[in-house]
């Protein structure tokens, strides 16, 4: 080891907030953080692990009641990594599944754009998002115009408390455009549980080199319904105003479902389409004001949902690093 190496260093990171949600005029209060803990052993092995903590307070009874509820506590990934070479990483334990967009890259508070996660999440992702087995991912080709990426997983059925997950298998692969910031993808998932579920996901995420938009859509497909949302999001760094209004986001979000043989299974039973505008604003990098507005469409009923809070990002390390 050269003696300018920082080392390898534990770190702590993660995020916290608070949302403050009226849905149907039902008000809750959810504080949450999500601390990641990221231990290395040398330069191919890393243990990763990030938990999450979740208040739901509602008042009870309604309308005026005093807020009442409890913190859910669970364990999202658990996991230990090895990277075996450039085209390979084994992943071992409990992960997030890698089914479209949306479970494993974007449902991190600090990380989303809107609050409440797209109807089609729980396409894929049963029964707690997480999976508990083994898992296979890395580069096949990587080109300067361009990279395939591919992830392979199977997860054991398990009901220990925070470690809950189903016997499922599947897979995701992608290709990445790096000079177009373009990525399009399709995720497969086999459901082996009770009933043999096949599900399946379509979906683009594209950043503009030049233009400070993040366009994202997918398409998901199952046995119980099948439904897509279509998100951008704008920031104004490079419109002709003052150096604080730059920091404002500005959020649309347009979703349909489509329920198939009743639907259920954590998705609608009935056909629902949703939009939802969005409203951030970031103090800093790792700071950010958060609120939006939604309403959903049905025949049961429409319903005005508000979202307004804050999220907070940190990262420190667990002790210093080798000076030089």
């Amino acid at each position: 080891m050269r003696d300018d190496h920082a080392g390898y260093v534990p770190v702590i990171s993660g995020g916290f907030g608070y949302v403050h949600n009226v849905n149907g005029g039902v008000t809750t209060l959810s504080p949450l953080i999500n601390p990641v803990l990221l231990v290395p052993f040398g330069s191919h092995v890393l243990l990763e692990s990030r938990t999450d903590f979740t208040g739901f307070f509602q008042r009870n009874p309604q309308p005026d009641g005093p807020f009442k509820g409890q913190v859910f506590k669970n364990v999202e990934y658990a996991q230990l990594d090895w990277l075996a070479d450039t085209h390979l990483t084994v992943v071992v334990g409990r992960y997030l599944l890698p089914f479209g967009i949306y479970n494993e890259r974007l449902q991190p508070i600090w990380i989303k754009n809107l609050q409440d996660a797209p109807i089609t999440t729980a396409i894929g992702t049963r029964t707690s998002g997480s999976g508990d087995g083994y898992m296979l991912r890395g580069v096949v080709v990587q080109r300067p115009s361009y990279s395939i990426q591919y992830t392979a997983y199977v997860s054991a059925h398990s009901n220990i408390e925070q470690l809950q997950s189903a016997r499922a298998a599947g897979g995701d692969t992608s290709i990445f455009l790096p000079k177009k910031r373009l990525e399009i993808g399709t995720s497969y998932q086999r459901f082996l549980e009770s009933r043999n579920i096949n599900s399946v996901a379509a979906y683009v995420s594209w950043q503009p080199p030049k233009v400070p938009i993040d366009l994202k859509a997918e398409f998901d497909t199952s046995y119980n319904g099948r439904g897509y949302w279509l998100e951008t999001a704008y920031n104004f760094t490079q419109l002709p105003v003052p150096r604080f209004v730059q920091r404002t986001q500005v959020v649309g979000r347009m979703q349909q479902f489509f329920p198939l043989n009743g639907g259920g299974n954590s998705l609608p039973r009935i056909d629902t389409q949703r939009f939802d505008f969005g409203l951030n604003y970031y103090f800093r990098d790792d700071i950010r004001f958060i609120s939006s507005y939604g309403r959903t469409f049905s025949s049961q009923r429409n319903a005005n949902i508000w979202n307004v809070g804050f999220t907070y990002r940190f990262q420190f390390p667990l002790w210093p690093g080798r000076k030089k």
